[in-house]
């Protein structure tokens, strides 16, 4: 369950199922989703922009793109709420995925997330 004030507040790109929004919010999590937002046509330097402008951590299934922004963004020195990547449906089942996102949100709060690439791989699986 979220905690408000620690929680992350979450963003999901264009490539999440919005599915994935709706299901953290039963779970009151804070989530926005590019399509609600008119951002489908944005890239991902884009919604890392608007993420950061607005605290939220994006979740995605782009690796590449998103760790190469991240790393420039270090080098840089600008700052970001944080970075979750996850393997995506169908390749990992829908319920796989969800369960590893609430258990790295259980685990860590919107501080620890701040200026982390975290992968979202099988290590979250057994916790809580």
């Amino acid at each position: 369950m979220a905690i408000a004030g620690l929680s992350a507040l979450l963003h999901f790109d264009h490539n999440v199922d919005p599915q994935f929004a709706d299901d953290l919010r039963h779970h009151d999590y804070d989530v926005t989703v590019a399509k609600d937002l008119g951002m489908e046509r944005a890239s991902d330097e884009e919604h890392l922009n608007w993420a950061t402008d607005h605290g939220r951590v994006v979740f995605t299934y782009d690796a590449g793109d998103y760790r190469r922004i991240a790393a420039r963004w270090f080098l840089e020195g600008r700052t970001h709420a944080g970075i979750i990547i996850s393997v995506a449906p169908p390749r990992i089942g829908y319920g796989v995925v969800l369960r590893r996102l609430l258990a790295l949100l259980d685990e860590f709060s919107a501080d620890d997330l701040v200026n982390r690439v975290v992968w979202l791989d099988d290590s979250f699986t057994n916790r809580g």
